[in-house]
């Protein structure tokens, strides 16, 4: 018995692929290391466009966009509700929403990347205090990719290896009520895709210049825009502004 258990077990070695990669470590990553998103709030408001889905790298089934009425920005999406006091039916629905509720700019907004478990990796929180965000402005992040280290394998650093993003935009209406512009995505970590790409648009936003993901995770990805380059840890120049916001609207 012992020595049958011994040939099957050199069996399995001998015919496992060389290089397989452990269970939950995925193939490649291709999340941009850092992107910029134009506020661009004369867009469709309902959420009906969305170029993001279709792309390559894009899990389709898990990108939403969608609007909330009279949500606190810390208010997580569909937890907390009843705790906080909100009734459900004032999360509006596109179909709901009437030009009563299209923000005239934009207050604050959240960035957030997740892991393969739905853990929050990264959470950039800002607020516009007096100078609130108009149409052509920019909202520049960086992703949790960009600290990766392209000398290390995905499977010794993936707690920096995201999974899917969030954009929360939140501006108030006419009558002050608090209105919010929730966008999510997800990758499917295929090697090679371009997930998100300028020119975007998706509810509020417009997609605008992306430094591009690592080459050494995400093999034959589009090659990144020739204006930024990063080493390990640090881009070597601030994002400035896009044409990709003129050039959408015919400008």
């Amino acid at each position: 018995m012992i020595k049958s258990s011994i040939i099957l077990a050199a069996l399995v070695a001998l015919l496992a692929p060389n290089g397989a990669r452990p269970q939950g470590v995925p193939e490649c990553t291709c999340s941009p290391k850092a992107f910029q998103f134009i506020i661009s709030l004369d867009l469709d408001p309902l959420c009906k466009n969305n170029d993001i889905e279709g792309n390559a790298g894009i899990t389709s089934a898990t990108t939403i966009c969608f609007i909330e009425a009279g949500i606190p920005p810390d208010t997580p999406i569909f937890e907390g509700i009843e705790e906080e006091g909100i009734r459900d039916d004032e999360v509006m629905i596109p179909e709901e929403l009437n030009p009563d509720f299209v923000v005239k700019n934009i207050t604050s907004s959240i960035f957030k990347e997740f892991n393969e478990d739905g853990d929050i990796m990264t959470e950039a929180k800002q607020y516009y205090g007096s100078t609130p965000l108009e149409n052509g402005n920019e909202i520049n992040v960086f992703s949790v990719s960009s600290s990766l280290n392209p000398s290390v394998s995905l499977e010794d650093q993936i707690g920096k290896v995201p999974y899917s993003g969030e954009i929360r935009l939140f501006g108030y209406n006419e009558e002050g009520q608090l209105i919010s512009n929730i966008i999510r995505w997800s990758y499917d970590m295929s090697c090679g895709s371009d997930p998100i790409q300028t020119g975007d648009t998706i509810g509020w936003i417009t997609v605008g210049d992306l430094i591009g993901p690592w080459p050494q995770f995400c093999p034959k990805a589009p090659s990144p825009s020739p204006s930024y380059s990063m080493s390990y840890g640090k881009a070597s120049k601030t994002m400035t502004k896009t044409k990709a916001y003129n050039s959408k609207m015919g400008n």
